[in-house]
């Protein structure tokens, strides 16, 4: 099956360092922090080049990806963490392996979101946190995705986008919920104030969260 995100993996954490990317991934990570809980071990499902696997304090942090390009980047950026080639609906780690599991808009590229999420609490020790993060189906953001789609880019000809309504329907009410980034692709700085007018416009944020 063709990698979709082979030719993204070297350049891919490039658009961080963007004025736009960098407030971006600034909000996104406040976001996630907020949801994470604490524990002794984290997975990551769809751990891409490590970003979030470099940032997140948890003493064993473990990292699947499907994409043998980027578990290759992963593996250079991010040696202080396990990495293991694999597919979300297939993980492979016994029951109960772990503390806090983390999907960060993997659940786009799945082939099965709902396989996806019940390998992860497969694998969640009792009293385990499952935190799902997604590119918000109704946000700009995912409207700027989906042109992308139709043009055949990728990795965004591959990629479907769930609401926060699709998550609950298949995981329940979630204990927290969180969001970020309510600007519009296009905005222009200074983007604090560009976020706020998009919430105050009712923009659908470009990522929600929720802890199950």
């Amino acid at each position: 099956m063709e990698d979709p995100f082979a030719p993204l993996a070297e350049a891919y954490e490039a658009w961080y360092e963007t004025p736009l990317g960098a407030y971006v991934i600034g909000e996104e990570e406040r976001a996630l922090r907020a949801l994470l809980p604490p524990g002794e071990s984290l997975l990551e499902v769809g751990a891409g080049t490590g970003w979030w696997l470099r940032r997140l304090p948890y003493p064993r942090r473990v990292g699947l990806e499907a994409s043998p390009a980027m578990l290759r980047v992963g593996r250079a950026r991010t040696p202080e963490a396990e990495w293991v080639l694999g597919r979300a609906e297939a993980l492979p780690f016994p029951e109960g392996s772990f503390d806090v599991v983390l999907l960060f808009t993997v659940l786009e590229f799945v082939e099965d979101v709902e396989r996806a999420l019940e390998e992860a609490r497969r694998v969640l020790r009792p009293g385990g946190a499952l935190v799902v993060g997604v590119l918000e189906a109704l946000s700009p953001w995912a409207a700027l995705y989906r042109r992308l789609s139709e043009r055949g880019v990728p990795p965004w000809a591959q990629a479907r986008f769930l609401a926060r309504e699709d998550l609950q329907a298949l995981l329940g009410p979630p204990v927290a919920e969180g969001e970020a980034v309510f600007l519009a692709p296009e905005a222009h700085p200074p983007f604090p104030e560009a976020d706020r007018a998009g919430r105050r416009a009712g923009n659908r944020p470009a990522l929600y969260l929720g802890r199950w």
